[in-house]
């Protein structure tokens, strides 16, 4: 409005609202503290298909929790900026504000689905909150995304944004793949269950094209290899007995067993 520029977030506070507004919030920040940094607030993914987000110490009627409570009556959707690192959040959006339980010191906040808004017969925004199933799995999807970027954040932060292959440094260009398959029941969202490798030489490990052994020793296959020669396949042919470039530390480092049982998939695809 007349080309104000209205904030979304605040550093210093979790529960925000901007100038513009009268009532209510526009946005809460869950933080990921810094390393030798303890998390200050509770907030967690709860099971009952709503996040958990802890009110502000105090009053839980006054200062940022008023706000919570504007919105919960209100039924006025706000950004859930969660962090999937120091510094780096992933945005949920719509939230509300379900309960508040003053008593245990938390408000439910729950995902909706987005929607058309309804300004009824008057200026007033009606914004209708979405049903226990549409929560529930907004909730659910709102969680994967959010395991897959704090995957991939911690990946390639702890490969030094770096290809473990090529050692290519342009963030935009990786990926953080698993090692043991997104989909398969035994796999994790550990960091040693990733590898930080290029999009391209992601698609050839995820098809069976690229084989990383135990030893950490790349291969390619002879799919790959015997392709008449050209850039794509110079690309490759480097790559084959490449030693795999290592995290500094070690709990991040590909978890060996783990890249046995894919190593054997690769072989049997090259059979």
């Amino acid at each position: 409005m007349n080309n104000e520029t209205v904030l979304m977030a605040n550093k210093v506070r979790g529960i925000f609202k901007p100038k513009q507004m009268t009532r209510g919030l526009i946005s809460i920040k869950t933080t990921e503290p810094k390393k030798g940094r303890l998390k200050r607030y509770d907030d967690e993914e709860h099971g009952d298909g709503f996040y958990r987000y802890a009110l502000q110490d105090g009053d839980p009627h006054a200062n940022g929790n008023k706000l919570l409570w504007e919105a919960y009556e209100d039924r006025s959707p706000f950004v859930y900026f969660h962090a999937i690192a120091p510094s780096f959040y992933k945005a949920i959006w719509p939230c509300y504000v379900m309960q508040i339980h003053p008593e245990k010191g938390y408000c439910e906040v729950i995902a909706g689905p987005r929607t058309t808004l309804n300004l009824g017969n008057s200026s007033v925004v009606i914004y209708a909150l979405p049903s226990a199933p549409e929560r529930n799995y907004a909730v659910r999807e709102s969680r994967i995304r959010l395991f897959q970027a704090t995957f991939r954040e911690n990946v390639l932060r702890s490969y030094g944004n770096q290809c473990a292959i090529t050692k290519m440094s342009l963030r935009p260009l990786l990926d953080a793949a698993h090692i043991t398959p997104d989909a398969d029941v035994d796999s994790s969202t550990e960091v040693s269950n990733g590898i930080a490798l290029s999009k391209l030489h992601h698609r050839a490990f995820d098809a069976n094209l690229i084989g990383i052994s135990p030893d950490l020793v790349v291969e390619v296959s002879r799919k790959v290899l015997e392709i008449p020669n050209g850039i794509f396949n110079d690309a490759f042919k480097k790559c084959d007995g490449v030693k795999l470039f290592q995290p500094f530390h070690v709990e991040a480092r590909a978890d060996r067993d783990r890249l046995a049982k894919r190593y054997e998939l690769f072989e049997k695809a090259n059979s």
